[in-house]
């Protein structure tokens, strides 16, 4: 049986623990509540633009522009979104195992874009350096980061240096959080076309000066939106798992601190019995 004295600062420090992982799931849904706010406001937007995109493309006969050119694939460029922190469940080794998988099904020259420092340690334990870094991005994403993100990898594909984008984040996706892929670039009109594969969408738009100046101005904001949309709902999805993950922490915490409380009783009892054996005897012998 342990010494009580262990006992009692072993318990000491199992509630200090639970101290931390408490705060730190408030913490989480505090900025789970705010990614989600965010991703709701975004979306109703992103879904407008989306809304005349769709009708542009499907509807307004043929628009040139560089972002629907679909070149054949030789250079693809990945960016793979995780979390700068761990202590959130499985969540950064799903979403970097599945951009490994994914990259590895692509022969052509790939290029790494990654946000997050989990995906850093990741990548460099994996021997590959990625090619650029977006590090601290992932805690509290702004629209201004993703304009920053998603000029770097315009430019490089107005360039021709990438021929096709792809984005691996996390999302929820019937209840469960998942790791995703999506290509940012190039646009293709069967990105516009709803689940069921029918476009239910009409031309009731009117467009001035042209359906072709508007998708000039409306699709770099879109491919922005996309990206930041991508960075909202996987900070959302870590937020999430880590608040799951210090409430299950926590509760833990408490059955270990019952368990050990009980077990000091048994001791300390253990201890008075043995104590009052002792004098019982030492009277015995007077």
């Amino acid at each position: 049986m342990q010494n009580i004295i262990d006992i009692k600062n072993h318990v000491k420090s199992i509630k200090d623990t639970a101290q931390i992982t408490k705060a730190m799931e408030f913490i989480s849904v505090s900025r789970m509540r705010k990614a989600n706010d965010k991703f709701q406001k975004n979306s109703r937007y992103f879904l407008r633009v989306r809304q005349i995109l769709n009708d542009i493309l499907n509807h307004k006969g043929d628009i040139q522009h560089s972002y629907l050119q679909h070149r054949a694939t030789q250079r693809t460029a990945f960016v793979i979104i995780a979390g700068d922190n761990g202590l959130a469940g499985d969540y950064n080794r799903r979403v970097l195992d599945f951009a490994m998988k994914q990259m590895k099904e692509v022969s052509d020259e790939k290029s790494i874009f990654i946000i997050g420092q989990m995906a850093n340690e990741y990548f460099r334990r994996e021997g590959i350096i990625p090619d650029v870094e977006f590090l601290y991005y992932g805690q509290d994403p702004t629209l201004e980061d993703a304009r920053r993100i998603t000029g770097d990898l315009v430019n490089l594909y107005d360039e021709n240096m990438i021929d096709e984008v792809r984005i691996i984040y996390t999302a929820e996706s019937h209840k469960q959080n998942e790791a995703h892929m999506l290509r940012l670039l190039p646009l293709l009109k069967e990105d516009f076309i709803d689940e069921d594969g029918v476009n239910k969408n009409k031309s009731d738009f009117e467009f001035d000066p042209s359906a072709e100046e508007v998708f000039d101005i409306l699709a770099p904001q879109y491919v922005v939106g996309l990206t930041y949309s991508c960075l909202i709902q996987a900070v959302r999805c870590e937020h999430s798992e880590r608040m799951v993950t210090m409430h299950n922490a926590t509760n833990n915490a408490q059955q270990m601190t019952e368990s050990l409380e009980l077990e000091y009783h048994r001791a300390r009892q253990a201890q008075i019995t043995t104590e009052l054996t002792e004098i019982s005897s030492f009277k015995t012998n007077l």
